[in-house]
């Protein structure tokens, strides 16, 4: 970290004295003063050494490297929960529909007089009085079994 700091700040610095002039002069106190103007009284320009060429950090790319897995790894986890509530969503709407007809058909054969069916040939038969209340009792059970 202290690496990354230092790289960062040195990388401001360079840039900004690169092109310009120091200055050095000794106040009437003895005191040693650098600037980029130089005082009225007697200032010598100083050369400043060119700053060494900055190498890459290895350990930073690596850094960057991992990061950039990782949000890939994180995206793909997000969208496969979002996919899988999106199937999750359709299949309970599908169900609150099948759900739906099917307790409009067990009303539909609880107020019936009489239950209707086509046969063979397609014509008209009344179902038997058995076979009736065996139909009320699957569509009971399957309300039961698969419905809230």
């Amino acid at each position: 970290m202290r690496m990354m700091l230092a790289a960062t700040l040195l990388s401001l610095v360079v840039p900004a004295t690169a092109g310009a002039e120091v200055y050095r002069w000794t106040d009437a106190e003895g005191r040693v003063h650098y600037g980029d103007r130089a005082p009225a009284g007697a200032a010598e320009r100083v050369d400043l050494p060119s700053a060494p060429p900055v190498q890459p950090d290895p350990e930073l790319a690596e850094q960057r490297e991992r990061g950039r897995r990782l949000l890939e790894v994180w995206d793909t986890e997000r969208r496969e929960r979002t996919q899988a509530a999106a199937a999750a969503a359709a299949q309970s709407a599908e169900r609150e529909s099948a759900c739906a007809w099917l307790h409009e058909e067990l009303d539909g054969v609880r107020r019936a007089a009489y239950l209707v069916r086509r046969d063979a040939q397609g014509g008209r038969e009344i179902v038997a009085s058995e076979e009736r209340v065996r139909y009320e009792t699957e569509l009971a059970d399957t309300i039961a079994a698969h419905c809230r």
